[in-house]
Protein backbone atom coordinates (compact mmCIF):
# COMPACT_ATOMS: atom_id res chain seq x y z
CA UNK A 1 0.00 0.00 0.00
CA UNK A 2 1.32 3.48 -1.03
CA UNK A 3 1.35 5.88 2.22
CA UNK A 4 2.04 9.56 2.52
CA UNK A 5 5.45 10.30 2.82
CA UNK A 6 7.01 10.44 6.32
CA UNK A 7 6.71 14.16 7.63
CA UNK A 8 4.23 14.83 5.42
CA UNK A 9 -0.06 15.54 6.48
CA UNK A 10 -2.79 15.49 4.37
CA UNK A 11 -5.40 18.32 5.42
CA UNK A 12 -9.03 17.78 5.35
CA UNK A 13 -11.73 20.61 4.40
CA UNK A 14 -12.24 21.51 7.63
CA UNK A 15 -8.54 21.84 8.47
CA UNK A 16 -7.81 24.04 5.41
CA UNK A 17 -10.47 26.18 6.06
CA UNK A 18 -9.36 27.01 9.85
CA UNK A 19 -5.73 27.42 8.18
CA UNK A 20 -7.42 29.61 5.49
CA UNK A 21 -8.77 31.90 8.23
CA UNK A 22 -5.74 32.02 10.08
CA UNK A 23 -3.42 32.68 7.00
CA UNK A 24 -6.01 35.44 5.97
CA UNK A 25 -5.84 36.92 9.64
CA UNK A 26 -2.48 37.15 9.15
CA UNK A 27 -2.59 38.29 5.75
CA UNK A 28 -4.33 41.60 5.98
CA UNK A 29 -2.37 42.39 9.11
CA UNK A 30 0.87 42.43 7.44
CA UNK A 31 -0.94 44.60 4.64
CA UNK A 32 -1.91 47.38 7.17
CA UNK A 33 1.41 47.15 8.15
CA UNK A 34 2.76 48.79 4.96
CA UNK A 35 3.87 45.21 3.88
CA UNK A 36 3.41 43.13 0.64
CA UNK A 37 3.43 39.71 -0.64
CA UNK A 38 6.42 38.19 -1.95
CA UNK A 39 6.61 34.12 -3.56
CA UNK A 40 10.35 32.50 -4.35
CA UNK A 41 10.41 29.26 -6.03
CA UNK A 42 10.30 26.24 -4.02
CA UNK A 43 13.63 24.93 -4.84
CA UNK A 44 17.48 27.15 -4.88
CA UNK A 45 20.57 26.28 -6.01
CA UNK A 46 21.77 24.67 -3.18
CA UNK A 47 24.63 26.96 -2.55
CA UNK A 48 22.18 29.64 -1.48
CA UNK A 49 21.65 28.03 1.73
CA UNK A 50 25.17 26.39 2.07
CA UNK A 51 27.10 30.10 1.48
CA UNK A 52 26.30 31.53 4.98
CA UNK A 53 25.55 28.61 6.83
CA UNK A 54 28.20 26.27 5.68
CA UNK A 55 28.30 22.86 4.79
CA UNK A 56 26.76 20.68 7.33
CA UNK A 57 23.68 22.33 6.52
CA UNK A 58 23.28 19.80 3.23
CA UNK A 59 22.18 17.22 5.78
CA UNK A 60 19.04 19.32 7.10
CA UNK A 61 18.25 19.57 3.15
CA UNK A 62 16.03 17.82 0.80
CA UNK A 63 18.74 18.70 -1.89
CA UNK A 64 19.49 16.29 -4.91
CA UNK A 65 20.86 17.46 -8.25
CA UNK A 66 18.75 17.97 -11.21
CA UNK A 67 18.86 16.38 -15.14
CA UNK A 68 20.88 19.68 -15.98
CA UNK A 69 23.66 18.62 -13.13
CA UNK A 70 22.95 21.90 -10.47
CA UNK A 71 22.80 21.33 -7.30
CA UNK A 72 18.98 21.76 -6.20
CA UNK A 73 17.18 21.83 -2.50
CA UNK A 74 14.21 22.86 -1.66
CA UNK A 75 14.20 25.57 0.47
CA UNK A 76 14.50 25.28 4.23
CA UNK A 77 13.22 28.68 4.95
CA UNK A 78 12.36 31.88 2.97
CA UNK A 79 14.84 34.35 4.01
CA UNK A 80 17.73 33.73 1.60
CA UNK A 81 15.59 33.31 -1.29
CA UNK A 82 13.89 36.68 -0.26
CA UNK A 83 17.22 38.44 -0.22
CA UNK A 84 18.44 36.71 -3.54
CA UNK A 85 15.21 38.01 -5.23
CA UNK A 86 15.75 41.21 -4.04
CA UNK A 87 19.33 41.47 -5.06
CA UNK A 88 17.91 40.15 -8.23
CA UNK A 89 15.38 42.44 -9.25
CA UNK A 90 14.43 44.93 -6.29
CA UNK A 91 17.35 46.60 -5.27
CA UNK A 92 16.16 49.72 -7.08
CA UNK A 93 12.71 49.88 -5.42
CA UNK A 94 12.64 53.20 -2.65
CA UNK A 95 13.18 52.30 1.06
CA UNK A 96 12.03 50.55 3.09
CA UNK A 97 10.88 47.66 1.33
CA UNK A 98 8.39 45.88 3.73
CA UNK A 99 7.64 42.31 2.47
CA UNK A 100 6.19 39.28 3.76
CA UNK A 101 5.31 36.02 2.88
CA UNK A 102 3.64 32.36 3.34
CA UNK A 103 4.31 29.00 1.71
CA UNK A 104 5.74 25.19 2.26
CA UNK A 105 9.72 25.07 3.39
CA UNK A 106 11.35 21.52 3.86
CA UNK A 107 14.10 20.13 5.94
CA UNK A 108 14.86 16.77 6.58
CA UNK A 109 15.00 16.11 10.27
CA UNK A 110 12.88 13.69 12.45
CA UNK A 111 9.28 14.66 12.93
CA UNK A 112 7.84 15.64 16.36
CA UNK A 113 4.95 17.26 17.75
CA UNK A 114 4.42 20.10 15.31
CA UNK A 115 7.71 19.50 13.42
CA UNK A 116 6.91 18.24 9.79
CA UNK A 117 9.58 17.47 6.99
CA UNK A 118 7.39 19.76 4.99
CA UNK A 119 5.78 22.66 7.02
CA UNK A 120 4.28 25.84 6.33
CA UNK A 121 6.29 29.01 7.31
CA UNK A 122 4.75 32.89 7.73
CA UNK A 123 7.49 35.36 7.65
CA UNK A 124 8.42 39.32 6.69
CA UNK A 125 11.36 41.04 5.88
CA UNK A 126 12.07 44.67 6.40
CA UNK A 127 15.05 45.85 3.98
CA UNK A 128 16.64 49.17 4.25
CA UNK A 129 16.33 50.80 7.69
CA UNK A 130 19.05 50.30 10.44
CA UNK A 131 17.58 52.26 13.21
CA UNK A 132 15.63 51.31 16.50
CA UNK A 133 12.31 52.31 15.03
CA UNK A 134 12.88 49.76 12.74
CA UNK A 135 13.44 46.97 15.03
CA UNK A 136 10.52 48.23 16.81
CA UNK A 137 8.34 48.01 14.30
CA UNK A 138 9.74 44.47 13.12
CA UNK A 139 9.03 43.14 16.48
CA UNK A 140 5.89 45.17 16.94
CA UNK A 141 4.07 43.40 13.78
CA UNK A 142 5.41 39.56 15.20
CA UNK A 143 3.86 40.18 18.58
CA UNK A 144 0.49 41.41 16.63
CA UNK A 145 0.89 38.25 14.61
CA UNK A 146 0.21 36.34 17.68
CA UNK A 147 -2.20 38.17 19.16
CA UNK A 148 -4.42 38.57 16.61
CA UNK A 149 -4.58 35.05 15.56
CA UNK A 150 -5.94 35.10 19.44
CA UNK A 151 -3.37 33.24 20.96
CA UNK A 152 -3.15 34.17 24.84
CA UNK A 153 -0.49 32.28 26.80
CA UNK A 154 3.08 33.42 24.97
CA UNK A 155 6.56 34.61 25.86
CA UNK A 156 8.22 37.84 23.62
CA UNK A 157 11.57 37.74 24.23
CA UNK A 158 13.72 39.92 23.18
CA UNK A 159 17.39 40.73 23.31
CA UNK A 160 20.62 42.64 21.56
CA UNK A 161 23.29 40.19 20.41
CA UNK A 162 25.77 43.00 20.58
CA UNK A 163 25.11 43.22 24.77
CA UNK A 164 26.54 39.94 25.18
CA UNK A 165 29.51 40.39 22.40
CA UNK A 166 30.67 43.72 24.15
CA UNK A 167 30.73 41.52 27.23
CA UNK A 168 32.66 38.69 26.19
CA UNK A 169 35.41 41.14 24.04
CA UNK A 170 35.59 42.57 27.20
CA UNK A 171 36.82 39.02 28.76
CA UNK A 172 39.05 38.43 26.32
CA UNK A 173 36.95 35.88 24.03
CA UNK A 174 37.63 36.12 20.39
CA UNK A 175 35.09 36.11 17.53
CA UNK A 176 35.57 32.34 16.91
CA UNK A 177 35.06 31.36 20.09
CA UNK A 178 32.50 33.35 20.89
CA UNK A 179 30.50 32.02 17.95
CA UNK A 180 30.81 28.49 19.53
CA UNK A 181 29.53 30.60 22.96
CA UNK A 182 26.12 31.87 21.33
CA UNK A 183 25.45 28.04 20.21
CA UNK A 184 25.74 26.58 23.32
CA UNK A 185 23.66 28.85 25.25
CA UNK A 186 21.16 28.48 22.14
CA UNK A 187 21.45 24.77 23.33
CA UNK A 188 21.23 26.27 27.32
CA UNK A 189 24.53 24.42 27.92
CA UNK A 190 25.61 27.78 30.13
CA UNK A 191 27.69 25.33 32.70
CA UNK A 192 29.37 23.80 29.70
CA UNK A 193 30.64 27.73 28.66
CA UNK A 194 31.48 28.92 31.79
CA UNK A 195 33.83 26.01 32.58
CA UNK A 196 35.29 25.54 28.84
CA UNK A 197 35.89 29.23 28.90
CA UNK A 198 36.82 29.99 32.49
CA UNK A 199 34.05 32.71 32.76
CA UNK A 200 33.30 30.89 36.42
CA UNK A 201 30.19 32.55 37.04
CA UNK A 202 30.41 35.89 35.45
CA UNK A 203 28.42 34.58 32.59
CA UNK A 204 25.14 33.24 34.91
CA UNK A 205 25.38 36.23 36.80
CA UNK A 206 26.07 39.08 33.52
CA UNK A 207 22.41 36.93 31.90
CA UNK A 208 20.68 37.74 35.43
CA UNK A 209 21.13 41.45 35.39
CA UNK A 210 19.31 44.30 34.87
CA UNK A 211 19.97 46.46 31.88
CA UNK A 212 20.75 49.50 34.02
CA UNK A 213 23.11 47.60 35.71
CA UNK A 214 24.67 46.23 32.47
CA UNK A 215 25.47 49.51 31.25
CA UNK A 216 26.58 50.25 34.41
CA UNK A 217 29.69 47.47 33.97
CA UNK A 218 29.98 47.29 30.40
CA UNK A 219 33.34 49.58 28.92
CA UNK A 220 30.95 50.91 25.94
CA UNK A 221 27.13 50.75 27.18
CA UNK A 222 26.25 51.39 23.52
CA UNK A 223 24.11 48.32 22.71
CA UNK A 224 22.61 48.21 26.33
CA UNK A 225 21.30 52.07 25.44
CA UNK A 226 20.20 50.34 21.79
CA UNK A 227 18.00 47.83 23.48
CA UNK A 228 16.38 50.07 25.97
CA UNK A 229 15.88 52.92 23.34
CA UNK A 230 13.88 49.90 20.94
CA UNK A 231 11.96 49.13 24.10
CA UNK A 232 10.65 52.71 24.79
CA UNK A 233 9.31 52.73 21.22
CA UNK A 234 7.81 49.60 21.64
CA UNK A 235 5.72 51.34 23.99
CA UNK A 236 3.70 53.52 21.65
CA UNK A 237 2.44 49.72 19.70
CA UNK A 238 0.45 49.23 23.03
CA UNK A 239 2.58 45.68 23.84
CA UNK A 240 1.11 44.28 26.83
CA UNK A 241 3.79 44.45 29.46
CA UNK A 242 2.69 40.74 30.74
CA UNK A 243 3.95 38.84 27.35
CA UNK A 244 7.05 40.77 27.04
CA UNK A 245 10.60 39.94 28.74
CA UNK A 246 14.03 41.31 28.04
CA UNK A 247 16.76 38.04 28.05
CA UNK A 248 19.98 38.58 26.93
CA UNK A 249 20.09 34.96 26.40
CA UNK A 250 18.04 34.72 23.54
CA UNK A 251 20.87 34.50 21.19
CA UNK A 252 18.70 32.42 17.68
CA UNK A 253 20.41 29.63 16.50
CA UNK A 254 21.52 30.77 12.43
CA UNK A 255 24.69 32.45 11.81
CA UNK A 256 23.53 35.48 10.60
CA UNK A 257 21.82 37.59 12.70
CA UNK A 258 24.11 40.35 14.33
CA UNK A 259 21.72 42.86 16.59
CA UNK A 260 18.65 42.87 17.90
CA UNK A 261 16.75 39.58 17.73
CA UNK A 262 13.64 37.71 19.68
CA UNK A 263 11.18 34.76 20.00
CA UNK A 264 8.01 33.96 21.15
CA UNK A 265 7.17 30.72 22.81
CA UNK A 266 4.05 29.01 23.17
CA UNK A 267 4.33 27.57 26.65
CA UNK A 268 1.58 25.28 25.95
CA UNK A 269 3.48 23.29 23.78
CA UNK A 270 5.61 21.85 26.10
CA UNK A 271 9.56 21.23 25.31
CA UNK A 272 9.12 22.14 21.78
CA UNK A 273 7.25 25.66 22.45
CA UNK A 274 9.17 28.38 20.22
CA UNK A 275 6.64 29.43 17.42
CA UNK A 276 8.51 32.45 16.14
CA UNK A 277 11.93 34.02 16.05
CA UNK A 278 13.32 36.71 14.16
CA UNK A 279 15.24 39.75 14.41
CA UNK A 280 18.60 41.75 12.74
CA UNK A 281 20.35 39.57 10.24
CA UNK A 282 23.05 39.70 7.57
CA UNK A 283 22.62 38.42 4.47
CA UNK A 284 23.56 40.85 1.95
CA UNK A 285 27.13 40.14 1.76
CA UNK A 286 26.05 36.67 0.24
CA UNK A 287 25.95 38.93 -2.96
CA UNK A 288 28.25 41.08 -2.24
CA UNK A 289 25.95 43.85 -0.86
CA UNK A 290 25.67 46.20 1.89
CA UNK A 291 21.47 46.04 3.14
CA UNK A 292 19.72 46.51 6.47
CA UNK A 293 17.34 43.71 7.04
CA UNK A 294 15.23 42.92 9.23
CA UNK A 295 12.37 40.22 9.84
CA UNK A 296 11.06 36.91 11.48
CA UNK A 297 9.03 33.66 10.71
CA UNK A 298 6.36 32.00 12.47
CA UNK A 299 6.10 28.77 12.24
CA UNK A 300 2.61 27.87 10.92
CA UNK A 301 2.06 24.37 12.07
CA UNK A 302 2.91 25.18 15.57
CA UNK A 303 0.83 27.85 16.38
CA UNK A 304 -1.93 26.19 15.11
CA UNK A 305 -1.20 23.59 17.82
CA UNK A 306 -1.02 26.33 20.49
CA UNK A 307 -4.07 27.89 18.94
CA UNK A 308 -5.70 24.45 19.33
CA UNK A 309 -4.61 23.73 22.81
CA UNK A 310 -5.94 27.01 24.07
CA UNK A 311 -9.38 26.17 22.37
CA UNK A 312 -9.07 28.77 20.20
CA UNK A 313 -9.31 28.19 16.74
CA UNK A 314 -11.68 30.03 14.54
CA UNK A 315 -14.91 28.58 14.28
CA UNK A 316 -15.78 27.13 10.73
CA UNK A 317 -18.28 28.61 8.70
CA UNK A 318 -22.07 26.89 8.42
CA UNK A 319 -22.90 26.24 4.50
CA UNK A 320 -25.69 28.34 3.36
CA UNK A 321 -28.45 26.32 1.12
CA UNK A 322 -28.55 23.26 -0.13
CA UNK A 323 -31.34 22.72 -2.55
CA UNK A 324 -33.51 19.55 -2.83
CA UNK A 325 -35.36 18.86 -5.85
CA UNK A 326 -38.62 17.31 -5.68
CA UNK A 327 -39.24 15.01 -9.22
CA UNK A 328 -38.03 16.00 -12.62
CA UNK A 329 -40.29 18.44 -13.18
CA UNK A 330 -38.61 20.64 -10.66
CA UNK A 331 -34.66 20.25 -11.93
CA UNK A 332 -34.73 23.46 -14.50
CA UNK A 333 -36.25 26.00 -11.76
CA UNK A 334 -34.33 24.19 -9.04
CA UNK A 335 -30.94 25.21 -11.20
CA UNK A 336 -32.54 29.26 -12.02
CA UNK A 337 -32.47 28.84 -7.93
CA UNK A 338 -28.89 27.65 -7.81
CA UNK A 339 -27.01 30.03 -10.53
CA UNK A 340 -28.96 33.12 -9.05
CA UNK A 341 -27.84 32.55 -5.45
CA UNK A 342 -24.35 31.64 -6.45
CA UNK A 343 -24.13 35.09 -8.29
CA UNK A 344 -25.12 36.14 -5.01
CA UNK A 345 -21.91 34.69 -3.57
CA UNK A 346 -24.23 32.57 -0.99
CA UNK A 347 -22.44 29.06 -0.40
CA UNK A 348 -25.36 26.76 -2.33
CA UNK A 349 -25.55 23.20 -3.38
CA UNK A 350 -27.59 21.14 -5.07
CA UNK A 351 -28.47 17.20 -4.35
CA UNK A 352 -26.69 15.50 -6.64
CA UNK A 353 -27.41 11.83 -5.91
CA UNK A 354 -31.17 11.93 -6.14
CA UNK A 355 -31.78 11.30 -2.93
CA UNK A 356 -35.56 11.12 -1.17
CA UNK A 357 -36.51 14.10 0.67
CA UNK A 358 -35.79 12.43 4.33
CA UNK A 359 -31.96 11.57 3.19
CA UNK A 360 -31.34 14.71 1.83
CA UNK A 361 -32.03 16.68 4.41
CA UNK A 362 -30.18 14.48 6.37
CA UNK A 363 -26.65 15.25 4.35
CA UNK A 364 -27.80 18.89 5.18
CA UNK A 365 -27.75 18.57 8.85
CA UNK A 366 -24.48 16.50 8.89
CA UNK A 367 -22.82 19.01 6.73
CA UNK A 368 -24.20 22.31 8.52
CA UNK A 369 -26.16 23.49 6.42
CA UNK A 370 -28.22 26.89 7.55
CA UNK A 371 -31.19 26.16 4.99
CA UNK A 372 -32.60 23.22 2.57
CA UNK A 373 -35.07 24.52 0.02
CA UNK A 374 -36.79 22.43 -0.88
CA UNK A 375 -38.53 22.46 -4.96
CA UNK A 376 -41.45 20.51 -5.84
CA UNK A 377 -44.09 20.95 -8.39
CA UNK A 378 -45.86 23.63 -6.17
CA UNK A 379 -42.80 25.87 -6.16
CA UNK A 380 -42.32 25.87 -9.59
CA UNK A 381 -45.71 26.75 -10.75
CA UNK A 382 -45.95 29.30 -7.90
CA UNK A 383 -42.49 31.02 -8.48
CA UNK A 384 -41.84 29.92 -4.92
CA UNK A 385 -39.27 28.02 -2.72
CA UNK A 386 -40.11 26.26 0.82
CA UNK A 387 -37.17 26.54 3.24
CA UNK A 388 -36.30 25.20 6.19
CA UNK A 389 -34.25 26.23 8.69
CA UNK A 390 -31.81 23.12 9.73
CA UNK A 391 -31.41 25.16 13.39
CA UNK A 392 -35.08 25.65 14.43
CA UNK A 393 -36.66 22.70 12.10
CA UNK A 394 -39.32 25.77 11.26
CA UNK A 395 -40.26 25.59 7.66
CA UNK A 396 -41.79 28.53 5.41
CA UNK A 397 -42.89 28.59 1.71
CA UNK A 398 -42.17 32.39 0.05
CA UNK A 399 -41.69 33.50 -2.95
CA UNK A 400 -38.41 32.95 -4.85
CA UNK A 401 -37.31 36.51 -5.42
CA UNK A 402 -38.19 37.71 -1.83
CA UNK A 403 -36.04 35.41 -0.74
CA UNK A 404 -32.68 35.72 -3.47
CA UNK A 405 -33.31 39.17 -2.13
CA UNK A 406 -33.17 38.59 1.43
CA UNK A 407 -30.41 36.50 1.25
CA UNK A 408 -28.89 39.12 -0.86
CA UNK A 409 -29.40 42.03 1.97
CA UNK A 410 -28.82 39.50 4.64
CA UNK A 411 -25.72 37.60 3.85
CA UNK A 412 -24.06 40.35 1.42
Amino acid sequence: MIERPRGTRDLDPDEMETRRKIEQNLRDLSTSFGYREILTPTFEHTELFTKKSGPDIVNELYHFEDKGGRDIALRPEFTASVIRAYNEGMRELPKPLKLFYFGPSFRYERPQSGRYREFWQFGTELIGPDTARADAENIALAYNCVKNIRLDEFELRVSNLKILDQFLQENDIDIEKRQDIYHKIDKEELEEVSEEYSLGSKLLDFLNMELDEMSNILKDPEPVEYLKEVLDLLEYYGLDEKHLKVDIGTVRGLDYYKGVVFEIDADNLGAEKQILGGGDYNLGDIFGIDISSKGFAMGFDRSILALENEGKLPELDEMDCYIIPIGEESFEYSYEILRELRSKNVITDIDLMGRGVGKALGYADKNDFKYALLVGGNEVEDKSVTIKDMHSGDQKTIGKDEFVREVDEKWN
